[in-house]
C-alpha cells in the first residue's frame, strides 16, 4: 500500500513539474532554424552573396573584414530583422554560434542595430591569443563601453540578450544543459530609428580563411 502511494505521489510530482516547466518556459516570438533558407523578414546590411551559404543544416556566414567598432561602419553580411514587441515588454534574442577566430578582434556573433554608430555588439571573439564573449555598445560612433570578457568555451557556443526597456544583458553557456553564465549589461544606444536585432562578423580577410556557423535564431518573450 505504501508503495502504491509513494507511486501516485512521484506520478503527480513529475505531472506537476513538467507542467510547471512548460508554463515558465519564455514564449517564442520567432524562430528560424537556418537549416536550408531564410524566413521572411530578414534583411541583409552589404551583402555579399558569394560569401554565405546554407551547409548541413547551418547558415554558414564568411568572417569578412569590417566592424561596427568606432566609426568603421563597414561590417559586411550583416543579418537583421525588426524587434517583435516593444522595449517596454522586453524580449530575448539567442543564437547557436559554431567559429574558430584566430586573428586579433576577429568575431561573430548577435547585434542590437539601429544604424552603424549605434549599435550593441555581443561576440565570441579573438583578444590577445584566446576567445572571449564580450560585448560593445557604441553612440553615435563612440565607445560608450568595451568590455566586460568572459573566456568563451571552444567549439559551439550559445549567446544570449535580454533586452528590456534600455537595459541588454548578455549571456552564454557551452550546450542547453548547462545553466546561463552572465557576461554583463549595457544601456542601449539612444535613437529615433527602428531597433533590429540579428547576426554578424567581422574582422576577416578579404579572402576569407574561416567561417562562423549560425543555427536555431530565435526571439522569446522576456515579459514577467
Amino acid at each position: 500500500m505504501k508503495i502504491q502511494f509513494c507511486v501516485v505521489v512521484l506520478a503527480i510530482a513529475l505531472i506537476f513539474g513538467i507542467r510547471t516547466s512548460a508554463a515558465d518556459a519564455p514564449k517564442v516570438l520567432f524562430e528560424d532554424k537556418f537549416s536550408d533558407h531564410l524566413d521572411a523578414g530578414w534583411r541583409w546590411i552589404r551583402e555579399r552573396s558569394d560569401a554565405w551559404r546554407f551547409v548541413n543544416g547551418a547558415l554558414v556566414i564568411d568572417t569578412l573584414p569590417g566592424s561596427y567598432w568606432e566609426k568603421q561602419n563597414n561590417s559586411q553580411n550583416t543579418l537583421v530583422r525588426p524587434a517583435p514587441v516593444s522595449l517596454k515588454d522586453g524580449f530575448i534574442v539567442e543564437v547557436l554560434l559554431e567559429n574558430a577566430p584566430k586573428g586579433q578582434y576577429e568575431h561573430a556573433g548577435l547585434i542590437c542595430y539601429f544604424d552603424g554608430l549605434n549599435t550593441i555588439c555581443y561576440n565570441k571573439e579573438f583578444v590577445d591569443g584566446k576567445p572571449y564573449v564580450c560585448m560593445a555598445a557604441e553612440q553615435d560612433g563612440k565607445p560608450v563601453y568595451n568590455g566586460p570578457y568572459k573566456e568563451s568555451p571552444e567549439g559551439e557556443v550559445w549567446l544570449r540578450l535580454i533586452i528590456r526597456g534600455s537595459k541588454v544583458t548578455g549571456q552564454f553557456r557551452s550546450s542547453e544543459s548547462v545553466p546561463w553564465q552572465t557576461v554583463g549589461e549595457r544601456t542601449l544606444p539612444t535613437s529615433t530609428k527602428e531597433l533590429l536585432v540579428g547576426i554578424h562578423s567581422g574582422y576577416g580577410l578579404e579572402k576569407p580563411q574561416r567561417q562562423a556557423r549560425f543555427r536555431n535564431f530565435r526571439i522569446l518573450s522576456a515579459s514577467e
